[in-house]
């Protein structure tokens, strides 16, 4: 078994690992990054709001297509057009997305391998990560530290914790043969009880799905979907776990969990791409500063209040059918999508949650 030494360790080379192992390489950090798949592409949506290209130096070649629409529809079919012009969405291809950021990776000096991690094990302040490489070879890893990267499946979570990330499995397919402009937010009971249903826009076509916290009842709230949006004859779907966000561990040991590998998806809107490469980066300035136990702090300044936010808007109006009706129906109001929108888009600090309850008292009872 060939044994190879590194400063920092990086299991995954999605947004977060590259994000992580490139800030670790601008700092001067020694960071070999390991990722299973050179050519994978992620089930994703593929949408970052626009000023995410610019705070992470990301190319804008790398957008397929510009989003600056979003519908709302709600249990009955009624639609609500909001207009985001001024946070407008970029939609990538994630295969093309994720290999640029690796590449970014190795300009800025990060060592890079293909393969799986298949072990984990620590021990005093050292890291042993064991990886079997494309041509089927053991290698074992030795870092002071280790970046967990690895997704919603993560190996090293399961090794290390013993458990995979809180995750809730999603049902989806692309159709390059049909064009949205907008993205589409479909809720109700019927398709995606307590979740939703989506058309986002594609670098080919449209990618169509839903959230099923249910996977007995999937297929059905699939089926009904396609009929409900008049998508015509639903393709066989394939089934994908995503991140279901929850406050959980972030640092132990000499190991810290990033992006999906730590359930960092926004609540309500599954936003996740934009967080892996927030949480990346936090978790490698936090090594570079030698103080790794500050990237948790740091998370929960930045982002726990508007995680429990989001969380907390999803559990009032996505409860019934009753109250997602009065949410779209709050969507006509100019003044509550400017709201929405800036929790959304991080412009707009989150409520506490008694002003929360407040206030959507209170737009329920006045609404005319």
């Amino acid at each position: 078994m060939e044994r190879l030494h590194t400063y920092t360790v990086v299991v995954g080379g999605g947004p977060a690992g590259a994000m992580a192992a490139r800030t670790l390489a601008e700092a001067g950090r020694e960071v070999l990054l390991v990722e299973r798949d050179f050519a994978n592409e992620k089930p994703c949506g593929g949408g970052l709001f626009l000023r995410a290209f610019d705070e992470f130096a990301i190319p804008r070649d790398l957008i397929t297509k510009e989003v600056k629409n979003i519908t709302i529809v709600g249990p009955d079919s009624e639609r609500v057009d909001v207009d985001i012009a001024e946070h407008p969405i970029g939609v990538v291809h994630r295969q093309a997305f994720d290999a640029a950021l690796r590449e970014q990776a190795r300009d800025a000096g990060a060592q890079l391998i293909e393969g799986r991690a298949i072990g984990v094990a620590h021990e005093g302040n050292r890291v042993r990560v064991v990886v079997r490489d494309k041509k089927g070879e053991l290698l074992e890893i030795e870092a002071e530290w280790l970046i967990a990267a690895d997704g919603v499946n993560s190996t090293i979570r399961r090794h290390h914790l013993g458990s995979h990330p809180s995750r809730i499995l999603t049902w989806y397919a692309d159709l390059p043969d049909r064009q949205s402009e907008a993205c589409q937010f479909w809720f109700g009971q019927d398709i995606a009880p307590g979740h939703y249903a989506w058309i986002f826009p594609h670098y080919q076509g449209i990618n169509v799905g839903l959230v099923a916290h249910d996977p007995a009842q999937a297929r059905r709230w699939y089926k009904r979907f396609f009929a409900k949006a008049d998508l015509g004859t639903p393709p066989k779907p394939k089934g994908y776990h995503i991140p279901h966000w929850k406050p959980s561990t972030l640092h132990k040991d000499r190991i810290l969990y990033v992006g999906d590998s730590a359930a960092l998806v926004l609540p309500f809107t599954y936003e996740g791409i934009y967080y892996a490469l927030k949480s990346g980066r936090l978790a490698a300035e936090a090594l570079v500063t030698g103080d790794p136990a500050g990237y948790p702090r740091k998370w929960e300044t930045l982002y726990g209040p508007k995680f429990r936010f989001l969380r907390r808007l999803q559990s009032i109006f996505l409860r019934n059918d009753w109250l997602t009706r009065r949410m779209v129906q709050l969507y006509r109001r100019p003044r509550f999508q400017r709201a929405v929108l800036g929790y959304w888009s991080g412009s707009r600090p989150p409520e506490s949650f008694p002003m929360l309850v407040w206030k959507v008292v209170k737009s329920l009872v006045y609404y005319r």
